[in-house]
C-alpha cells in the first residue's frame, strides 16, 4: 500500500498558486529538440511566453540544457525543468515574443472535438 501527503499552497480565494512566469496553451505543434549536435523530433503540446511542455521519443534529464526548435523558428536554448519518462517541460532562456506565440497557438492551437451523436453535436 502507498500512502502521501499533498500540500497545496493557497492562492486568492482559494485557488492553487501556481510558480509558473506565463500562462500556458495548449497546442499540438511539431518541434525538434537537440543536445550536442544530436537532434531529435519532439511533439510540443503546452506552449507559453516562458516555456513548453514536451513530449520526446528519448527521456531528458532535469536541469540539462537544449536547443529547441518551434516551427519556422532558431533554435533557442532551454533549461529542462522537470523530467517523466517521455514527457519534459523546459524554460526558455530568453521568453519568446507575445506575437510570435499568438501567432503559433493561431497555427497549432487545441481545440477539442465537440461530441456527436447521430447527426446532431452537443452543445
Amino acid at each position: 500500500m502507498f500512502s502521501a501527503e499533498i500540500v497545496t499552497l493557497p492562492g486568492h480565494a482559494g485557488t492553487v498558486r501556481s510558480t509558473r512566469k506565463a500562462d500556458r496553451s495548449d497546442v499540438t505543434m511539431p518541434g525538434r529538440v537537440g543536445d550536442l549536435g544530436a537532434r531529435s523530433l519532439c511533439r510540443i503540446s503546452d506552449l507559453s511566453t516562458s516555456g513548453a511542455r514536451l513530449k520526446t521519443f528519448q527521456p531528458l534529464v532535469p536541469h540539462s540544457v537544449i536547443m529547441l526548435r518551434l516551427p519556422s523558428q532558431p533554435p533557442r536554448r532551454a533549461r529542462i525543468v522537470w523530467a517523466d519518462d517521455f514527457t519534459a517541460g523546459c524554460a526558455f532562456e530568453r521568453p519568446i515574443d507575445q506575437t510570435l506565440l499568438d501567432a503559433l497557438v493561431a497555427i497549432y492551437g487545441f481545440t477539442p472535438a465537440l461530441p456527436e451523436i447521430g447527426m446532431f453535436r452537443l452543445p
